[in-house]
């Protein structure tokens, strides 16, 4: 089965669609968005950019095939693999698409940071640290003098990246993008 037809069927509306691959069930684009968000699957999303189809991004999940009737006993077997129906409420489908982009492009750009054996000891971390931590308690400072208070709504990639935060888990430039996506939510209102 080509991939333009893997896709047709895993967008299909009120469905969730595993397409048998080898030993594998995958769950491309909507579907692994309904296999994660209304089953709570645990599993590993992918993304990968398709050359034939002018370079569209697209997601997947897999799990091993012996293990469908305990993930999703009520899924009917199909002609290329299983399905689901039900009613799936896509709304914040593109949101979660974007963040899985988004959070697979900071992957990428920490594994090519260490693929270049840029030298950040822990001496010079501790610095930027300092550093950083100055600027923050700075400004902190700046606004406790003069406080405005801002609605702004949180992202689900936000709230997930606050939600795994952990001091000295983070490389500085991470800490910057997210500090820069708040700042923009800011100048907008």
């Amino acid at each position: 089965m080509f991939i333009e037809e893997k896709l047709i069927i895993s967008q299909r509306h009120n469905y969730l669609s595993l397409i048998e691959e080898g030993i594998f069930f995958r769950a491309y684009n909507q579907s692994a968005y309904i296999l994660s968000q209304y089953y709570h699957q645990e599993l590993k999303v992918i993304t990968n950019m398709v050359k034939k189809l002018n370079n569209q991004q697209i997601v997947f999940c897999a799990f091993p095939k012996m293990q469908i009737k305990q993930r999703l006993p009520h899924a009917v077997k199909t002609e290329w693999g299983y399905e689901l129906k039900g009613n799936f409420e896509l709304s914040n489908y593109q949101d979660w698409f974007e963040q899985i982009l988004s959070l697979d492009s900071d992957s990428k750009y920490i594994k090519n940071i260490n693929k270049k054996n840029v030298n950040h000891d822990a001496n010079s971390l501790k610095k930027q640290e300092k550093i950083l931590q100055r600027q923050l308690t700075s400004a902190m400072n700046d606004s406790l003098a003069s406080p405005i208070f801002y609605n702004i709504q949180l992202t689900q990639q936000q709230l997930k990246f606050l939600h795994k935060w952990q001091r000295g888990n983070c490389l500085p430039i991470i800490m910057e993008n997210f500090i820069e996506s708040i700042k923009q939510q800011l100048q907008k209102n």
